[in-house]
């Protein structure tokens, strides 16, 4: 799935793919450049804390099944963050379901 693909699900402002070490390969959206740049520093730096702990969960319980995670989302009061893989978006609250972003953004993750 493309990343345009992604940008026209309801609720979906901005969309990004990145490298491992947050440098934005792709992009689509009504973002200017640096804050698209900073939305994938952000998505890299989160990935990596998710990722660290969710194992240190995994080790503690001794349950299989949480690592590795499978992406995450940070909701604010406006806006939601999601995101699967090396690929985020910036999504509005009031509009969009975040099951279908989360699916489209697997998607393209895997591709």
């Amino acid at each position: 799935m493309s990343l345009k693909k992604i940008l026209v699900l309801d609720g979906v402002t901005a969309v990004c793919r990145f490298r491992d070490d947050g440098v934005v390969m792709e992009a689509e959206g009504m973002l200017p450049p640096e804050l698209m740049e900073r939305l994938a520093k952000f998505a890299q730096w989160y990935r990596r804390m998710v990722s660290g702990n969710t194992d240190i969960l995994s080790l503690f319980s001794q349950m299989r099944g949480w690592s590795p995670s499978q992406g995450w989302i940070v909701q604010g009061a406006a806006m939601t963050v999601c995101s699967v893989g090396n690929t985020v978006c910036l999504v509005d609250n009031s509009q969009g379901s975040l099951n279908q972003i989360m699916q489209a953004l697997g998607e393209t993750a895997h591709e």
